[in-house]
């Protein structure tokens, strides 16, 4: 786990609970649930997704048993909770990096895939993926596993863009989503296999992102 990771969990502040009858205002809702997360957030990548308990996030986040089980039913509640906060940062942070792209489908592609091979391999992102493998490590809850990392997200995203930018390639898909879905299970797999702790370099990144997408375009001809 980077220093960085670890750093952020010691990071979570702690609130004291409302003790004044009454429902709490929306800025106190809001600083309860930003107290959970964060403290859900730390005791996770501290302890994985067996070793924290309901009692160890509540007493983290300073936030009374009764209202974490009011707000969220079990731990997997909460780390669902958590990996959407992290996916729509990382939504935000790849919307910014990928600003000025080519409206070529494949120039496109290839870029969004170097995007995705560096962030999937990023420290963050696997101390992530490793949490969401082991809540939902069960016989068919890989669709939920994938769903809660932001795969199927992407998939619309991609399917969006092939939707709109393979016409104007001369390049029209049936089927954009099914499309999109390959291309993603390609990521997907090349992750999984790919054996080096270290982040992807740019260079690996850019090889497997001509690969995988002059493959899907090319086909035969690629190889």
């Amino acid at each position: 786990m980077s220093r960085r990771i670890k750093q952020r969990a010691t990071a979570t502040p702690r609130i004291g609970f409302i003790s004044k009858p009454g429902r709490p205002t929306a800025d106190q809702a809001a600083a309860i649930s930003r107290a959970i997360l964060g403290a859900a957030t730390d005791c996770f990548l501290a302890s994985g997704f067996e070793g924290t308990s309901m009692e160890a996030i509540a007493a983290k986040s300073g936030v009374p048993k009764s209202t974490l089980y009011k707000r969220f039913p079990d731990k997997k509640s909460i780390l669902r909770a958590v990996l959407e906060q992290r996916v729509a940062a990382w939504s935000v942070a790849a919307s910014q990096q990928n600003r000025v792209v080519s409206d070529d489908i494949e120039k496109r592609l290839k870029q969004y895939v170097v995007s995705l091979v560096i962030w999937g391999t990023s420290s963050e992102v696997r101390a992530f993926s490793g949490l969401a493998a082991s809540a939902w490590g069960g016989v068919g809850e890989t669709l939920s596993r994938l769903d809660v990392i932001g795969f199927s997200s992407m998939v619309t995203f991609l399917e969006n863009d092939i939707r709109e930018f393979g016409p104007r390639s001369g390049i029209a898909a049936r089927d954009p989503r099914r499309v999109a879905m390959a291309l993603m299970a390609m990521v997907s797999g090349w992750l999984a296999f790919r054996t080096s702790p270290e982040q992807a370099a740019g260079k690996e990144a850019a090889n497997f992102a001509d690969m995988a997408v002059e493959l899907l375009i090319h086909g035969s001809s690629a190889w």
